[in-house]
């Protein structure tokens, strides 16, 4: 991921502007954002708004599907154009990477929240030349428990590639331990009520994240969405965090181990099917290849005892981490209830390992552990 220069603002219009005077002295600029961030817009754009520029603005629903057709309509604005604004959060920073990989043009991000989640993920393909912050919504507390899944979420998938990169044989060791050491400052002892350290760390993961695969707690996020558990990225990512810690854990904890037969694949994705209430084929259209190695065993029983501990130490976590999600929203949890095993969750998981990587602990406890 290509690095970007990132900026808390504590005056976002004059920032901007010294954003776009920098690119260009005058000249044709393009403002996206959705139709919710108009307020945001305005404070944004109050200075260039001033001087001899010509802007043209691009409003999306609420409600729009970050894809290559919505994408089109930054796409085809004007010729003369010669530099994007994205004001907003996720929908937008996708929207704009999306834009710019067929318009190579620049483009910086106006945001005013902590949760970088998305944010960084948009930055896999073309990063912004500034990333600001506006500071007077950074102290909005329910982003900041977003905040709070998102790094549980990250810590869960790292322990999980580097699982992975054992059964396969990666040795990117460096690269993990670079991860990790970030990912495990953060957390520190589970208390995360720190908003600064909260706010730094995760904006400075989203520099080095890895999307090179998909990790099985992205997988689970997306689907406790679907069953509409909640509807909010960060709530989704640490329930399916907290969930997974707890199975991995289990799965590791089992001394005695035997090579068996992988299951039925199609009756994993007709339960699943079921759970998601869609149809089959959809499913099955997201099944990853299988290869069957009997070598699984000893690599899996030469490093169990290793990422059980690591899995433990972070299970140990839990609770505070749990408790700092929860003190930032503003019900503390309610809404969440007190149930993060609630047997949904459990299903999913259980019927997960045909969509999940071949050497996820998820898809290797049917071949190991007779799951």
């Amino acid at each position: 991921m290509e690095k970007f220069l990132t900026q808390v603002s504590e005056n976002i219009s004059s920032d901007v502007a010294k954003v776009v005077t920098d690119v260009m002295p005058m000249g044709h600029i393009c403002v996206c954002y959705l139709s919710k961030d108009k307020e945001l817009v305005q404070k944004a754009v109050k200075e260039i708004s001033e001087f001899e520029y010509k802007i043209t603005y691009v409003e999306y629903p609420d409600e729009v599907v970050c894809d290559s057709e919505s994408a089109q309509d930054i796409v085809e604005s004007d010729d003369d154009v010669r530099l994007f604004l994205g004001v907003g959060g996720r929908e937008i920073a996708d929207l704009l990477c999306i834009a710019c990989e067929k318009r190579s043009l620049l483009y910086a991000i106006i945001t005013n929240s902590p949760f970088l989640y998305g944010v960084g993920y948009a930055l896999k393909g073309v990063a912004p030349i500034k990333l600001l912050i506006d500071n007077d919504g950074k102290e909005s507390f329910e982003d900041y428990a977003k905040c709070v899944g998102a790094i549980l979420a990250h810590r869960v998938a790292l322990w999980e590639k580097k699982y992975i990169h054992h059964m396969i044989g990666i040795q990117d060791y460096a690269k993990l331990k670079q991860e990790q050491d970030l990912l495990d400052g953060i957390i520190g002892d589970g208390n995360m009520l720190d908003a600064d350290k909260l706010f730094g760390g995760i904006l400075e993961y989203a520099q080095i994240f890895d999307t090179s695969y998909k990790p099985s707690v992205e997988i689970l996020a997306k689907l406790i969405e679907n069953i509409n558990l909640t509807n909010d990225r960060g709530e989704s990512m640490l329930l399916a965090g907290i969930a997974l810690v707890k199975y991995f854990k289990a799965i590791m904890s089992i001394e005695e181990c035997m090579l068996i037969p992988p299951s039925d694949v199609s009756s994993r994705c007709r339960a699943l099917a079921k759970i998601l209430g869609c149809d089959v084929s959809d499913v099955i259209n997201m099944v990853k290849d299988r290869k069957f190695q009997s070598k699984w065993l000893y690599i899996h029983n030469e490093y169990r005892e290793d990422m059980l501990k690591e899995i433990e130490d972070l299970d140990a976590k839990l609770p505070r981490i749990i408790k700092s999600a929860k003190r930032f929203m503003q019900d503390v949890g309610y809404h969440l209830g007190e149930d993060y095993d609630c047997n949904s969750i459990i299903q999913l998981i259980y019927n997960l390992s045909p969509i999940v990587h071949e050497c996820s602990p998820i898809a290797m406890a049917e071949v190991l552990l007779g799951e």
